[in-house]
């Protein structure tokens, strides 16, 4: 993306957030990045594609920034992922993202709104495959389940704090509710008790995604289930390995090379040849 670009973005953002969505004209824009019409309209389409193109650069952000937070560090790693909620949090704040979808709430566009419940179910979607990766498998039938409780604690909690204006740190929220699903899952793997099918949310991916989705998380929950035993020669291979598999295009060759090296590798050597199958 060039600078241009990225300048018109981020003055579109303030205003988004200054003035509102719907307050802000294409001509506030232009005159606040100092572009001409032809050159706007060569960027974006239209004021809404220049929202959608802000949210998806907020969203990028924070997947960075997750995935930074759990460089390293085992899937099952309750910490990383209490850090990992925290972060995207933190870039939300950071980027006003409250005000950016308030703005989209009272517009009539209907593309908009669609494109924030994508974002909201995507959101929840990351929370089910991050739960089952902390719990294990056991936790799968009932992760839509407990993603909605763990979401809805945290904000609701958040909300209710800002509208009394209660100073309470975000760290202690997430680990309460983190803390309150310690508990659930034992209660709810137990009972059986499940209220929503947790294949609900898939319905809005791409089977192909998802195929991809369900490969990876099995592979992270494998090699983070070797790290729990693992020697310190062994445990450096396997964080190696958890890193590369995150990456955009895994070395087939590099993981096939380094799995070998770690005794015990049988069954995972069998889910690093699944993960690559088209």
């Amino acid at each position: 993306m060039n600078e241009r670009k990225k300048n018109v973005m981020k003055a579109a953002h303030a205003l988004f957030v200054e003035k509102g969505y719907t307050a802000t004209s294409v001509q506030d824009i232009l005159e606040k990045s100092g572009i001409s019409k032809g050159t706007f309209y060569n960027y974006f389409p239209s004021k809404s594609e220049l929202l959608i193109s802000i949210f998806e650069k907020i969203n990028l952000e924070a997947d960075e920034r997750r995935t930074e937070v759990i460089a390293g560090r085992p899937v099952h790693d309750k910490e990383v992922f209490i850090r990992q909620v925290k972060v995207k949090m933190e870039v939300n704040k950071e980027n006003n993202l409250f005000a950016l979808f308030q703005g989209v709430f009272i517009s009539e566009d209907e593309e908009l709104k669609k494109f924030v419940k994508r974002h909201h179910l995507k959101e929840l979607r990351w929370m089910q495959r991050r739960l089952v990766e902390v719990y294990g498998s056991r936790v799968r039938p009932y992760s839509l389940d407990t993603a909605i409780s763990m979401f809805g604690i945290i904000q609701n909690t958040l909300h209710f704090l800002a509208a009394i204006e209660e100073d309470v740190e975000v760290d202690s929220v997430i680990a309460y509710a983190m803390r309150r699903m310690d508990a659930v899952v034992e209660d709810i793997v137990k009972t059986k008790d499940v209220l929503l099918d947790s294949r609900l949310l898939e319905r809005w991916q791409p089977e192909e995604l998802l195929i991809k989705e369900r490969k990876k998380s099995r592979l992270l929950q494998k090699i983070g289930a070797m790290q729990q035993s693992a020697d310190e020669q062994a445990d450096e291979l396997l964080r190696f390995l958890q890193d590369e598999a995150r990456e955009e295009t895994p070395r087939r060759l590099v993981i096939e090379t380094v799995a070998k090296c770690i005794p015990g590798n049988e069954d995972l050597l069998t889910l690093i040849d699944d993960f690559f199958k088209g």
